[in-house]
């Protein structure tokens, strides 16, 4: 199930209420528990103060100490009344050995007590690890204890038994209001998330409803959208572009009804005609070198086999008609790589290891012919490209570099911010340079000063750059070097 913001915002404020009311509401059932222990605690400290006084009364007029506790009936009196006490199961009163002498269940007299766990040592812990031990478990009993001394010698103690399940019984009561509270507090959050959802949204609303409106073909379209926040200045820049492609309708429309302005409309609808028909023409040129590049491939292979077959003194003719067809091949490979489109994969690149890729390749040609190789764009922020394009184009512009410096010498690839978000990669070499006659056309399709050069390289290094909207210069010095510089936009 897909969330819209609404949704999303109201299902936001109310998980974060709903924490804070469970986390509110365990902190106050936990200081509950607490108080509700510490009270526990004081009344059967009562009981077992009221027990020993009596007990010493008691003891004081009879020769057997336990045998006068046992039978004196306001030592009964005491310890049934210790019932009525909230939380409290039992009181008694038992020997050193832990058998009962008095109990408020007079069925219990006799026998053995065995031993509970200590009130003092629960109150003692956290409030969190009290509220968990009287919820996770079962329910147990706990025994507030004190020693019976006869002068200095203990003849038996108290034991006053505290429940824990008549204290969490005591806790779910007082829980009641908080979790009526609680549930009202999320109702009111929803309430207070959708009314704020639909103030927040309501922008929004207006931008999706003006541009339905545009899209339809309504021009002028104003939104009214006060304040200064962020959605303020979306409205102002809205009514910007609203406004602008009205002024172009507008000048669309004076153009089609004077008469003095018919030439504009016509250097229009020129400039669409002669687009389509550049776009006609390159898909034409694009297949009829595409039919051109099969002939070629059959004539290479029965040429291979007429090679077999041809006297001696016929190879050189061979071998010419063999490099003018390879030639001719290349021709028309560069012909469909500039013709054919291609399909840009933009997504941000580090210059770094984009030239670390090209370094590996560039790096044995440089040796080869004694160049020095330099890369310095460790702080070059990314740029927005095509990784496999920019980095042919790269190794392009740095292998003829490379070829430039026959003799050995240093090439230099730099890159750096530039103005207006965009990053600067240079190539400089210290070779032969390019004659000034020749910087003109150094872009040109299949121009070339080398020997063997196809002057395909820098017409598709020259394309690959305009498709990502980026520029490329040169500066030459004959016999001193060659800087390219490649501005491309910033990611």
């Amino acid at each position: 199930m897909r969330l819209g913001i609404k949704g999303k915002q109201v299902l936001g404020v109310t998980s974060i209420v709903g924490v804070v009311v469970v986390v509110l509401s365990v902190l106050h059932l936990a200081r509950l528990a607490s108080v509700s222990l510490d009270e526990s605690r004081a009344r059967a400290a009562l009981l077992a103060n009221a027990i020993y006084h009596r007990a010493q009364q008691v003891v004081g007029a009879g020769a057997d100490p336990l045998a006068a506790l046992r039978a004196d009936p306001g030592l009964r009196s005491i310890l049934e009344s210790s019932l009525y006490s909230d939380n409290v199961m039992y009181a008694a009163l038992v020997d050193v050995r832990g058998v009962a002498v008095a109990h408020a269940d007079p069925s219990m007299e006799g026998q053995l007590l065995p031993p509970a766990g200590d009130l003092r040592t629960l109150l003692a812990r956290s409030r969190l690890s009290q509220l968990r031990a009287i919820y996770v478990s079962q329910g147990q009993n706990l025994e507030f204890r004190e020693p019976l001394l006869l002068g200095d010698k203990e003849i038996g103690s108290t034991r006053i038994g505290v429940s824990t399940l008549l204290i969490r019984h005591g806790l779910d009561e007082s829980l009641r209001p908080a979790l009526l509270t609680a549930f009202a507090a999320l109702a009111v959050s929803v309430v207070v998330a959708t009314l704020l959802s639909q103030l927040l949204l309501r922008p929004i609303h207006l931008i999706r409803s003006g541009l339905t409106r545009l899209g339809q073909g309504e021009f002028g379209v104003q939104l009214d959208l006060p304040g200064q926040d962020e959605f303020g200045e979306l409205g102002s820049s809205f009514n910007a572009v609203s406004d602008q492609l009205l002024a172009g309708r507008s000048q669309l429309a004076r153009a089609a009804a004077d008469p003095e302005s018919a030439d504009y409309g016509s250097q229009l609808q020129a400039t669409i005609r002669y687009a389509r028909k550049l776009a006609a023409l390159g898909r034409l040129s694009a297949g009829v070198a595409h039919e051109v590049k099969n002939p070629l491939n059959a004539m290479m292979i029965h040429l291979e086999l007429l090679r077999q077959q041809v006297p001696a003194p016929a190879m050189p003719h061979v071998e010419v008609i063999a490099h003018e067809i390879r030639r001719l091949d290349e021709v028309v490979q560069g012909f469909l790589k500039f013709a054919r489109p291609e399909d840009l994969r933009l997504q941000p690149l580090s210059l770094a290891e984009l030239l670390n890729e090209i370094v590996p390749i560039v790096r044995p040609e440089a040796q080869r012919v004694g160049v020095q190789l330099i890369v310095d764009c460790g702080n070059a922020p990314d740029i927005n490209g095509d990784s496999s394009m920019l980095r042919q184009a790269f190794l392009n512009l740095a292998l003829n570099a490379c070829q430039a410096m026959p003799d050995g010498g240093t090439l230099r690839i730099h890159c750096e911010s530039a103005k207006g978000r965009r990053v600067s990669v240079s190539f400089t070499d210290t070779g032969v340079g390019i004659k000034p006659e020749h910087l003109q056309r150094i872009f040109d399709l299949y121009f070339t000063t080398k020997d063997k050069g196809s002057g395909i390289g820098l017409s598709m290094v020259y394309r690959t750059i305009q498709m990502h909207d980026g520029e490329i210069d040169v500066e030459s010095t004959p016999g001193a070097g060659t800087t390219f510089r490649v501005m491309l936009p910033q990611a």
